[in-house]
């Protein structure tokens, strides 16, 4: 009963954010300076590749901002070592509702980002949400196209890519590059 008054409430919140008017532009990678990376905490792997794309891109002169979300009982044994990101920690910067608390995530969703890609596997309230309020020029998220659960709204995405397994997130972000290299103005 809670779980679907809860899923009610989040989509009418995620609803009332995409009503909102922004200015969406496509850019090609080159032109591309900030970007926001939405994860999920995982395992160590999982973190060194996310690291490795932030230094290949910081390299390129591209600033990158992170925000993950880190479950309440899932235990980390690894050091987040990029100073631009927040982690939002489930017991302590969500209320019921699955939305963070005032001020948690305000240092990442009050930027402006050419580029916000989501890499949390759907369905997943978190990762739309803060694509939602965040404003970007290009929102990006990936649906597994084979996948039985109901991914739920992704009208926050611009721009999805679609694959037909779990996101493999090496992958999923060479597709992202792949693409908006390809972009001509």
């Amino acid at each position: 009963m809670f779980d679907i008054i809860k899923r009610r409430y989040q989509q009418r919140q995620l609803n009332s954010l995409l009503n909102r008017q922004r200015d969406k532009r496509i850019d090609n990678w080159e032109q591309i300076k900030t970007i926001g990376l939405i994860f999920t905490v995982g395992d160590v792997e999982r973190w060194n590749l996310i690291h490795r794309f932030i230094s290949a891109q910081e390299s390129r002169g591209k600033e990158v901002h992170l925000i993950g979300f880190q479950e309440a009982n899932y235990e980390i044994n690894y050091i987040f070592s990029h100073t631009r990101t927040i982690i939002c920690h489930e017991k302590e910067d969500l209320n019921f509702f699955g939305l963070p608390k005032d001020g948690v995530v305000d240092g990442f969703v009050k930027k402006h980002f050419d580029l916000i890609i989501d890499t949390t596997e759907q369905p997943d309230f978190f990762g739309k949400y803060i694509t939602a309020m965040t404003d970007a020029n290009l929102k990006v998220g990936y649906t597994n196209t084979e996948s039985d659960r109901d991914e739920g709204i992704m009208e926050m995405y611009d721009m999805a890519i679609q694959g037909n397994d779990a996101m493999d997130f090496k992958n999923y972000i060479e597709q992202i590059v792949k693409y908006l290299t390809m972009i001509q103005k």
